[in-house]
């Protein structure tokens, strides 16, 4: 069996068990979240079967790529317990293939599926996502009062200091702030902040590296007053910062998200929770490897030698374990008690490689 053939066989036995996975998974999802739609909206609003089900499969590709890892991990066994039961694995180490070209075409799908799932499924269902909630509220009635919203406050550093703005509400839709102040300090050389002056406005709209303020009042730290009228003022604050600072780091695509943390340091927002979501997706491709691997050090030991279904079943038990694992870095990495980078790439490279490793001893002894 020459390279190619064998890659491409192995690729379509995988493709095989990924999509008996996916089926089954899938079609849970479908039918959990319709159960939810038709109990948290149904009961509440007046809607038909097929609005139900539209709001269903437009959250679906959301809850698909949370699943993703669990797909590929029963995926990858499905596939290899099967070419394991048929004696296929024998005849291929009886020809001289070794584990490492059996596994060349699961790894391959894993990398590129887990690059996928990151730069494309994400930003499909980050703005599904949006028209989900939309969707519902407009079923609901959900009606936003403006005057009920939070208050907001940003601080932004200068090269002389920082600017501190906080305003009574916030404008989503024309990118307005609504009664804001702009309180304006200086450091001197003790490192000791210093307010410089202080400006009060009717209301500042964010422009492209600028907020245009109207009705603008200044005190400065001498006690003198003055009436600005409209002006303008030079910032570093993003749109992404500002009028996004509430959305869910889940809800942010793949694509916006380094946008997003550069404009909420240049605020002075939190960004932790953004960073980590973004290095949770970046190790989606090692996520997907190390379910692949784990399935291959569970069903790779030749059936002739027994227990081969105990070791898929404890295949899938370390597969839970490594999620279970990476769900309590990321709550350590929310908390701050570890870096974005450590909470997310931790578990699945701990998980590579000890099954790496149980995979090398395995074949070459």
């Amino acid at each position: 069996m020459t390279r190619s053939l064998l890659n491409r066989y192995m690729l379509i036995q995988t493709l095989m068990g990924l999509g008996v996975a996916l089926l089954v998974v899938g079609t849970v999802i479908v039918l959990v979240d319709f159960v939810e739609q038709s109990r948290a909206v149904g009961t509440r609003a007046e809607v038909g079967i097929f609005d139900l089900l539209t709001l269903t499969l437009l959250k679906a590709p959301a809850l698909l790529e949370t699943t993703l890892p669990f797909v590929f991990l029963f995926g990858m066994l499905t596939a290899l317990f099967r070419l394991n039961r048929r004696s296929e694995l024998v005849v291929m180490r009886a020809s001289g293939v070794s584990a490492w070209r059996i596994l060349n075409a699961p790894i391959f799908l894993a990398i590129t599926a887990g690059i996928a799932s990151a730069t494309l499924l994400n930003p499909l269902g980050a703005q599904l996502n949006v028209q989900y909630e939309q969707m519902r509220d407009r079923f609901m009635n959900v009606q936003f009062d403006p005057d009920a919203e939070d208050p907001v406050w940003l601080r932004e550093t200068t090269s002389s200091g920082f600017i501190v703005v906080a305003a009574d509400a916030l404008d989503d839709d024309n990118q307005i702030l609504i009664s804001p102040a702009f309180l304006i300090y200086s450091i001197d050389s003790g490192r000791v902040p210093r307010l410089e002056r202080r400006i009060d406005a009717e209301q500042a709209q964010l422009m492209d590296g600028y907020w245009d303020i109207t009705g603008a009042e200044e005190n400065t730290s001498g006690g003198v007053y003055a009436n600005l009228g409209d002006v303008s003022m030079t910032t570093s604050v993003g749109r992404q910062a500002l009028f996004e600072r509430s959305r869910s780091p889940n809800g942010v695509a793949f694509w916006e998200l380094p946008e997003l943390i550069q404009s909420a340091e240049n605020a002075g927002l939190a960004s932790q929770s953004y960073e980590l979501r973004w290095h949770g997706l970046l190790a989606t491709p090692l996520t997907f490897l190390a379910a692949t691997l784990i399935a291959a050090a569970a069903t790779l030991r030749l059936q002739r030698l027994g227990g081969a279904a105990a070791l898929a079943i404890a295949g899938g038990a370390a597969g839970f374990i490594m999620f279970f694992l990476q769900e309590l870095l990321v709550s350590m990495g929310t908390s701050g008690t570890i870096t974005p980078a450590a909470a997310a790439w931790s578990a699945p490279a701990l998980t590579s490689l000890l099954a790496l490793s149980y995979i090398a001893s395995t074949e070459d002894g």
